[in-house]
């Protein structure tokens, strides 16, 4: 099933890199025709701005920041569990193993979580160039992981809190955003808190 998916998200990034250059080259056409007189400026082409240059590459200050903002996006999900809101963060394997774990382990429990972790180290494994993923090397530690009751009260925390886990993780460019394609365990098992 995940070899599926994998073939799915190909898919929609040939698609996506398809519909880009034929937007670009509408662009470059129309300015063709009209001899540079009243053409198009290229703020003004959907996807020129989102889509980086070739050569442009994540630094590792705009990776810790990739980091940030997708795990106070998930973690703001697993607070208020929605598998429609799923798509706004994750895509691929990450999105159906986010989909099981909100289904099984809060909505079918009528629970909320309330989740945090610390960067500790950071490392760029592919620096996501051009349209490439953005793959990183991740240790965190689960400073809280409170698993909450429907009126709020706290049902039970999560064993893994204070325990620190390696991680391989695959973001992926989507519009403005970055969105977690992967999520790999890189200890012996998997910690506790860790949610996808």
């Amino acid at each position: 099933m995940i070899g599926l998916l994998r073939s799915r998200v190909g898919l929609a990034t040939a698609a996506a890199i398809v519909l880009v250059g034929a937007t670009l080259g509408a662009a470059v056409a129309l300015a063709h025709v009209s001899n540079g007189k009243g053409s198009l400026p290229a703020s003004s082409v959907p996807g020129v701005l989102q889509t980086p240059q070739s050569g442009s590459c994540t630094s590792n200050a705009q990776a810790r920041q990739v980091w940030s903002d997708v795990s106070g996006r998930l973690d703001a999900l697993v607070l208020h569990p929605s598998l429609s809101g799923v798509d706004a963060v994750a895509q691929g394997a990450a999105a159906t193993q986010m989909r099981q774990y909100i289904q099984q382990r809060l909505l079918d429990h009528n629970l909320s979580e309330r989740e945090k972790s610390r960067l500790d180290d950071l490392s760029i494994v592919q620096p996501g160039c051009g349209l490439q993923p953005l793959t990183v090397r991740v240790t965190e530690t689960l400073m809280q992981d409170d698993y909450l009751a429907s009126d709020g009260h706290v049902d039970h925390v999560d064993a893994g809190v204070g325990q620190t886990s390696h991680l391989l993780e695959t973001y992926v460019r989507s519009g403005g955003t970055w969105k977690v394609l992967d999520i790999a365990s890189l200890d012996q098992s998997p910690s506790p808190g860790t949610t996808v």
